[in-house]
């Protein structure tokens, strides 16, 4: 019995140590897991900020799109519409 576990705990622990070795030092280590994490943190954060905006836009859109004043500004100025009572002045650029 005792010559047994005098052969097995060295066993046990040169496995304990190439496993926590390869756990600091791979390639996965925990190092570069806590980086990762951080990335993606700031990577979500961005792409929330993102979002926002977006979405802020898209609000912006819809209420142009629900404002026929606006959209007839557009159309106005885009296809030099001209209502009856309006008065047009052009300008000529002299370079």
């Amino acid at each position: 019995m005792l010559n047994k576990k005098r052969f097995l705990l060295p066993i046990y622990l040169i496995i304990m140590c190439y496993l926590f070795i390869e756990i600091i030092f791979s390639e996965k280590s925990i190092f570069k897991f806590v980086n990762n994490s951080d990335l993606i943190k700031k990577k979500s954060d961005n792409l929330d900020k993102k979002k926002l905006i977006e979405k802020e836009l898209s609000d912006s859109i819809e209420k142009f799109k629900n404002n026929k004043e606006s959209r007839k500004l557009v159309v106005k100025e885009k296809l030099f519409y001209k209502e009856k009572d309006e008065k047009i002045i052009r300008y000529k650029i002299i370079d």
